[in-house]
């Protein structure tokens, strides 16, 4: 009996800290440049714009996501500019589709192409 208990010990350790490196190791973003092909086109009425800790944060109206522009991106941009030309409009914001245990309902995006109709207003890509 003890020898069986003595087998599965280890046997529990091991699976647990391989799912907690498997885990570890999704959790880390990836490092593929954003291009056309892996983003995925959301469009909204832009309801408010914020300066937060990600950069500048968007966030559409019926949609509880919020979207962020990286701080280290948005040197070009100017907040307040950014501001007017958005309050109140409809764009399109171009995500990256990906999926992180860290993040597991997708609740924040960053943003890598802004436009507003045919406008391109920020582009990564």
């Amino acid at each position: 009996m003890k020898k069986q208990a003595n087998q599965k010990g280890p046997a529990a350790l091991l699976l647990a800290a391989t799912l907690i490196l498997v885990l570890l190791i999704s959790g880390i973003p990836s490092a593929r440049k954003a291009n056309k092909k892996n983003c995925v086109p959301t469009s909204g009425m832009v309801q408010q714009i914020k300066k937060g800790p990600p950069g500048i944060m968007i966030h559409l109206k019926d949609d509880p996501r919020i979207y962020y522009i990286s701080r280290k991106n948005s040197t070009t941009l100017s907040f307040t500019n950014l501001e007017q030309q958005l309050s109140g409009k409809n764009v399109q914001l171009y995500t990256v589709q990906d999926w992180s245990p860290l993040d597991p309902f997708s609740s924040m995006k960053q943003i890598h192409r802004l436009q507003i109709a045919d406008s391109v207003i920020y582009a990564e890509f």
